[in-house]
């Protein structure tokens, strides 16, 4: 006889990184959700926004993405408490997302690390051109 556990297996961020029971959030899990693919681009829409809320549908028009793609980002950031989504019950339907306190929180931090980047990157290697690089990977010239 098989004994089934009740338990159901873990998703999102908790089936990678292992969940916490304080709820908290280390700082390279935070890097991880952000690094996902458009994800600091739908924050930033979010963020500067002249209205309170968008709908999915501006969204998606101004970030110019697929309603699949969008949809799991903004899954992800309300999971997170980065934005809140408010269904309207209308024909057609009509969802919104308006960014959290904790999105602004970020948001200063997103403006600090744009500073850092400008001031640390003006007169140094663009750090985009050496991702990937390490010293024993340097190729030599052969004689």
């Amino acid at each position: 006889m098989t004994v089934r556990s009740s338990a159901t297996a873990p998703t999102g961020p908790q089936r990678r990184t292992g969940a916490r029971p304080s709820g908290g959030c280390d700082v390279s899990e935070l890097f991880a959700l952000l690094g996902q693919p458009h994800m600091l681009r739908i924050l930033s829409a979010l963020n500067e926004s002249d209205s309170d809320s968008l709908r999915f549908t501006e969204l998606q028009v101004r970030l110019q993405m697929s309603p699949k793609t969008l949809s799991l980002r903004l899954r992800t950031l309300v999971e997170g408490g980065f934005v809140t989504r408010h269904a309207f019950r209308e024909i057609p339907p009509r969802v919104e997302y308006q960014p959290t306190a904790k999105l602004v929180e970020l948001s200063t931090l997103f403006g600090l690390l744009r500073e850092w980047a400008t001031e640390n990157t003006m007169h140094a290697t663009p750090i985009l051109s050496v991702i990937g690089r390490h010293p024993s990977r340097t190729t030599r010239a052969t004689d």
